[in-house]
């Protein structure tokens, strides 16, 4: 058990023997052993939560067990069928995440209708979909991440859940306070950290971590963490969190900012947030950190169960009066993307009411969108976006809503898997046999609808409703319009 792990574990524990007892460590060790806690956040844009706990127990005899603190949040027993091979998390139903990582998303007071909110490092996007739950996508969301080779896995994610309310940016996180001083209602600091939380999973493995890196990382920590408090709205939230549980990322990041800029932000008690957390550090060796430390909090993973982490709620009291920067310019028609026409949203409009019950209006003005066009393509557009940011360059933007070829809509894939649940007619269902060869792409040879079907383009369901995608009727074949 504990005595067989590694000397390099028991030495970056060691250092902590001033916060940890001997009997701690060897918990700390000896949790090493065991399997990790598979945790899973439920969609709330695509259906009711309860009914899906039950579906997806029913299916995959799955137990669930609710996250007192994360509201769509489970963790997950009896998985003889892991829930990233199944169908529902392929159509965005449900998030695969650390429940730690729940977390930080949990601690913010929303209490704004229509906030804006900057995700300061959002790939690979699960806390991003988060903070879209936590305002019902009723926010505006900029998912920023500064790597390249981190964008297509974030629009991924984000194109999967169904969120409308966001742009994906691809800046120096760095750079957001001088751009945009005093903008955002919610800002995420989920910072670039070495991972010292001594709970290895499958996509992160235990690694040794070196006082260097971790004072290296600190130091861009600290840049982000100022830039991100200029950002922020006077009386305004930011959570710092790091999957870190090395105070040099942690406790002495704030504690650096509370140095430079102690009357312009205060730490929120969040200590208590969760059983078994423990509060943040006032020391650390010879360091001593502000005494308002303690309000943050640490998942110790032996105290837990779950994998290290760090979080702290800041609320914003005063400017930090950091000089003003022009931030980068495009001009939005460059981006080919124009308002349709009054005519054509009209036709768009009915098309949706006529072919699936649904009434458009409603989702237009609740959620605060436009309709975009580009040659044949169409897009769900925020109007926060417009009114806000209208000329920052973007990666992603909003939701494809679809194609219109001459005088027919093509319902995108991103919008049925969003609102297929409020289709109240256009839909099939076919038979439980071949529910697998739609899943796995194939098309519906003759198929046997049990009533007449008139519109091309129908929404494909199961015997319980479930929602299979996107379908079009062609003579003796339903084509299976499921991405690759």
């Amino acid at each position: 058990m504990a005595q067989d792990q590694p000397d390099s574990f028991r030495e970056s524990l060691a250092r902590y023997s001033d916060v940890l007892t001997r009997k701690d460590i060897e918990s700390i060790l000896d949790n090493l052993e065991k399997p990790p806690i598979i945790g899973i956040r439920l969609n709330p844009l695509k259906g009711e939560s309860q009914e899906l706990v039950r579906e997806l127990s029913l299916r995959y005899h799955w137990q669930l067990t609710p996250i007192p603190f994360c509201e769509h949040g489970w963790t997950l027993q009896n998985a003889d069928q892991l829930p990233g091979t199944t169908f529902d998390h392929r159509m965005g139903q449900f998030y695969i995440q650390d429940p730690a990582s729940m977390l930080p998303v949990s601690l913010f007071h929303m209490n704004e209708p229509h906030p804006l909110i900057l995700d300061m490092a959002s790939s690979p996007g699960g806390k991003t979909t988060h903070m879209i739950d936590r305002t019902g996508d009723q926010g505006f969301i900029i998912a920023n991440d500064a790597s390249k080779s981190r964008i297509s896995a974030l629009r991924a994610v984000l194109s999967s859940w169904g969120g409308i309310n966001q742009i994906i940016t691809q800046y120096p996180g760095e750079a957001f306070g001088n751009w945009f001083p005093e903008t955002f209602d919610y800002i995420l600091l989920d910072a670039p950290c070495s991972m010292e939380n001594f709970r290895p999973t499958i996509n992160h493995p235990m690694r040794e971590t070196s006082q260097a890196e971790r004072l290296r990382l600190q130091d861009r920590q600290i840049q982000l963490l100022r830039s991100g408090l200029s950002a922020l709205k006077i009386g305004g939230q930011l959570v710092y969190a790091t999957c870190s549980l090395s105070p040099e990322e942690d406790e002495a990041v704030i504690d650096a900012l509370y140095s430079d800029f102690s009357e312009t932000f205060s730490i929120e008690d969040v200590s208590q947030k969760i059983n078994l957390s423990a509060p943040g550090l006032t020391s650390f060796g010879s360091e001593i950190y502000n005494p308002d430390l303690i309000h943050a909090m640490r998942l110790w993973p032996h105290r837990t169960g779950m994998s290290g982490f760090f979080c702290a709620l800041l609320t914003k009291i005063a400017p930090l009066q950091l000089t003003r920067i022009t931030p980068p310019h495009r001009d939005f028609d460059r981006t080919g993307l124009q308002l349709i026409s009054g005519e054509l949203e009209e036709q768009v409009l009915n098309q949706f009411t006529e072919q699936f019950g649904l009434a458009m209006e409603p989702i237009l003005e609740d959620f605060k969108l436009d309709i975009f066009q580009r040659k044949d393509q169409l897009f769900l557009i925020p109007k926060r976006h417009l009114e806000n940011f209208i000329s920052l360059p973007f990666d992603y933007i909003g939701m494809p809503l679809g194609r219109w070829l001459t005088d027919q809509l093509e319902p995108s894939h991103a919008f049925v898997s969003r609102f297929g649940h409020l289709f109240t007619q256009g839909k099939v269902i076919i038979n439980e046999e071949i529910v697998s060869q739609w899943i796995a792409g194939r098309d519906i040879r003759y198929p046997n609808f049990t009533e007449e079907i008139k519109a091309q383009y129908v929404l494909v369901t199961d015997a319980l409703g479930r929602n299979l995608g996107l379908g079009k009727v062609l003579p003796k074949r339903l084509r299976n319009m499921l991405p690759r």
